[in-house]
């Protein structure tokens, strides 16, 4: 089984979950920062926060990474933006950009995603995501029920895919319609994106099933996994979607030894206490929809007496990162050859696609890429579409 890995882009900031960490990266950062590239915090600046990220896409890609995750937030850069203004800084890495069917009718998306892959060579993924907050979802003005985004959102891919794959496509749906439009000319010449999804609900799942390339997870325990990649299997099976793939977001904190790694996150542990973010962590509970994990259950209620210790899900996967509010909450916690075995450990699981990164993103992908990705060289293959997802743009 083939295996690759894509890091990801802080677009909201590189120090916006990071206590303690005055270094100055661009405007993101407040401006009594002390060190690192400097910023005046003014449009116009010669080092802007889009600069910063440059450094982050040359460096994964210097580093050996497939690809980057572009994280879509209301509070951080749009996505789609910056992985254009970045793909002419690079040349072959790949820029997931995530987005909600909400914000795009399904042929603007399908015309400016093959705009993208003419003009970068076939370097744009697609993460479609729906949502994980009822309120922030109203607050950008989306009111549409948590499983009804799951439906429009297949209704989407079934139009996109519509589209692209036909100069006169009629579909008549819920959500949309569409009366003879589609790709044509040199845009016919493009590849549909990758494209992603994720959400543990039965309507994700389900909508995973029938479009995704990559079905992306959060981590839990391997077994957890295990069964999360067993079910959503046998769904896409059912909907004629055998080549569907599995796809794993997890940060690093890698040193020579247990101990050292140990102690850095540590450092991160005793930094979000200090700070009170757990409390501020649990009067913002209720604006969460997203599943709950295992582990999560285990300590949800707890906000006090809680240890680093605690955290050890199982070996090296450590989960305070969540507990202090930096996403995506789980960590590959030791030494090299420790987290190495634990990839290898997910891997036999089921997972094809790691997304690693760590805190600085700069600094942490290339330790990442000089100690852990050497070790998968002969395994690894570029992320790709093993088969056609079902609907690929049958008039309805």
């Amino acid at each position: 089984m083939s295996i690759d890995f894509f890091t990801r882009l802080p677009l909201h900031g590189e120090t916006l979950h990071l206590p303690g960490d005055p270094r100055n990266r661009g405007d993101w950062q407040a401006p009594a920062s002390e060190g690192g590239a400097v910023s005046d915090f003014a449009v116009g600046d010669d080092f802007t926060y889009i600069d910063y990220l440059g450094q982050i896409a040359r460096a994964a890609e210097i580093n050996g990474f497939g690809g980057v995750l572009m994280v879509n937030a209301p509070g951080g850069e749009e996505p789609w933006t910056v992985c254009s203004l970045l793909a002419r800084e690079t040349r072959r890495l790949k820029f997931v950009t995530a987005f909600q069917p909400f914000h795009f009718s399904p042929f603007a998306a399908a015309q400016m995603a093959a705009t993208y892959q003419r003009a970068s060579g076939n370097r744009l993924v697609w993460n479609i995501i729906n949502g994980g907050s009822e309120v922030i979802q109203r607050q950008v003005g989306d009111f549409t029920d948590h499983d009804d985004r799951y439906r429009r959102a297949s209704e989407f891919l079934d139009v996109v895919k519509g589209y692209w794959h036909n100069e006169q496509f009629h579909y008549q749906g819920t959500y949309y319609q569409a009366d003879g439009g589609g790709l044509r000319g040199p845009q016919k010449k493009a590849e549909l994106p990758l494209i992603c999804t994720a959400g543990s609900s039965e309507a994700a799942r389900e909508l995973a099933a029938r479009h995704a390339d990559y079905y992306l997870m959060r981590a839990e325990r391997p077994e957890d996994i295990r069964a999360l990649i067993d079910d959503v299997r046998q769904r896409a099976i059912a909907h004629g979607n055998p080549g569907i793939r599995f796809g794993l977001s997890i940060d690093v904190i890698t040193r020579p030894s247990d101990e050292e790694a140990f102690a850095e996150a540590k450092r991160y542990f005793d930094e979000g206490i200090a700070k009170g973010v757990v409390k501020a962590l649990a009067a913002h509970a209720g604006l969460r929809s997203a599943r709950k994990l295992s582990f999560e259950h285990e300590y949800g209620d707890k906000h006090e007496g809680v240890a680093f210790d605690d955290f050890f899900i199982h070996p090296n996967v450590w989960s305070g990162f969540g507990y202090i509010g930096l996403p995506p909450g789980i960590a590959l916690v030791g030494s090299y050859a420790n987290v190495v075995a634990r990839i290898r450990e997910y891997h036999a699981v089921g997972i094809d696609l790691f997304f690693l990164a760590g805190y600085p993103h700069l600094e942490e992908s290339y330790r990442i890429g000089e100690h852990i990705l050497p070790h998968f060289r002969q395994q690894r293959r570029p992320a790709s579409r093993q088969a056609a997802a079902s609907n690929p743009g049958v008039p309805a």
